[in-house]
């Protein structure tokens, strides 16, 4: 049994220890930061003159998620919350949400590649002002 053990004592055994700057580590931070490059806030004040109407849209990728709000001045809006693709016409617009108010809160998860958002329509005497907020999984918030 000496003999074994003896044995197992003089066989060569080799270590390797690797500097932990020499590996490919992902830290914390480095996560923290991919998730924050790939979410974004942004907001956008527009004013709609009597009987006109305007467009803003989030550039979405299918998929993506967003919360968002938005609120006018104090008057009532007629809005129409959709998506659509506008390098392709027969892709016909996915209507999310649609109403008459002076603001909503709540989410929106792009059903195909496009531009997602709101369309506003001032049907009072005076001009409105709307601002929306929007944070989350978009490329860009664009008045069309």
């Amino acid at each position: 049994m000496f003999a074994l053990f003896a044995r197992l004592i003089v066989v060569p055994v080799s270590l390797s220890i690797s500097s932990p700057a020499a590996r490919p580590v992902a830290l914390l931070s480095d996560v923290a930061a991919t998730t924050a490059a790939q979410t974004r806030r942004d907001s956008m004040t527009v004013t709609i003159a009597p009987a006109k109407r305007i467009e803003v849209k989030l550039v979405m990728k299918k998929g993506e998620k967003a919360t968002f709000e938005w609120a006018t001045n104090g008057a009532e809006v007629g809005y129409n919350l959709h998506g659509e693709v506008p390098t392709d016409p027969s892709v016909k617009a996915h209507i999310y949400q649609r109403g008459s108010s002076k603001g909503e809160k709540g989410s929106i998860e792009a059903v195909f590649d496009g531009v997602h958002g709101w369309s506003w329509r001032n049907t009072g005497e005076q001009p409105v002002t709307v601002t929306v907020k929007a944070n989350g999984q978009f490329s860009a918030l664009k008045k069309m």
